[in-house]
């Protein structure tokens, strides 16, 4: 009988396009009534959604395991998770981290350990994770200290994509110019090093499965790589402002 009404819960849910609630038993499950607003334990199942007040940007999870952010009568998207895992789902997590879970392992998080924080999206479009003061401990615009296989970072752009990787105490950042030359900065201001001019308006960069960091203009021209052979490989920014390549607990590779 419990069987039978989560099925019922969980096929509304996905109707209304309404999130989830990750209860302590399965029964606990049930829809969301907030429609901006993930809250610690829910989660959004694919075709599931967030959408803003005014209607005008909606969070979806689509059915091959990725997030994406969209803005009505925009095309293309201002957010995504960048991950590719049929059945998956996003999970608000209790500890304050945005996650992405298929079956019982976590393979994509996002933001700081901050219990009680919620993912929030406002009117502006601006996707934020609060704490439970109300702070954002991270927006869509804002990788914390960790560049995930598939996640990016870009550079300004009209559509407002920017994503810079920010050290976990927020000290450092590596951040695209608008010319596409990659900086490392301390404190916003002062700048420790830079990959120089490029001529490349738009640039994004990624870490691929197989754990080779590029860089690429705006047409999707791949301008710079580096491969670490090792799949699952990672890019960091550590406290003490050091940028490198990380597979597991070992260092492949330091840039700066």
């Amino acid at each position: 009988m419990v069987r039978r009404l989560l099925a019922g819960v969980l096929a509304v849910g996905t109707l209304l396009g309404g999130a989830v609630l990750v209860g302590s038993a399965p029964a606990e499950a049930k829809t969301v009534a907030v429609s901006d607003t993930l809250l610690p334990g829910q989660k959004l199942l694919a075709g599931q959604y967030i959408r803003s007040k005014s209607g005008v940007f909606t969070l979806i999870m689509d059915t091959r395991g990725e997030a994406k952010l969209f803005q009505r009568g925009v095309s293309w998207r201002l957010w995504s998770s960048g991950t590719f895992r049929p059945g998956a789902v996003l999970v608000m997590g209790t500890d304050g981290t945005l996650q992405m879970i298929y079956g019982r392992t976590k393979f994509w998080s996002m933001s700081i350990k901050s219990a009680g924080a919620k993912l929030v999206l406002p009117d502006t479009g601006n996707l934020a994770i609060l704490n439970a003061r109300g702070k954002a401990n991270w927006n869509r615009h804002m990788v914390i200290g960790t560049l995930m296989p598939q996640s990016q970072l870009h550079a300004p752009d009209p559509a407002g994509r920017e994503v810079i990787l920010y050290s976990v105490n927020r000290i450092y950042t590596v951040k695209f110019l608008t010319t596409g030359a990659l900086v490392g900065l301390k404190n916003g201001t002062t700048q420790l090093w830079s990959t120089g001019p490029k001529g490349a308006p738009e640039s994004h960069a990624s870490v691929g499965p197989d754990g080779t960091f590029y860089t690429f203009n705006k047409f999707g021209d791949i301008t710079w790589m580096y491969e670490t052979r090792r799949a699952g490989s990672v890019l960091q920014l550590t406290d003490d402002g050091h940028l490198r390549m990380v597979n597991g607990r070992t260092v492949v590779k330091t840039f700066f």
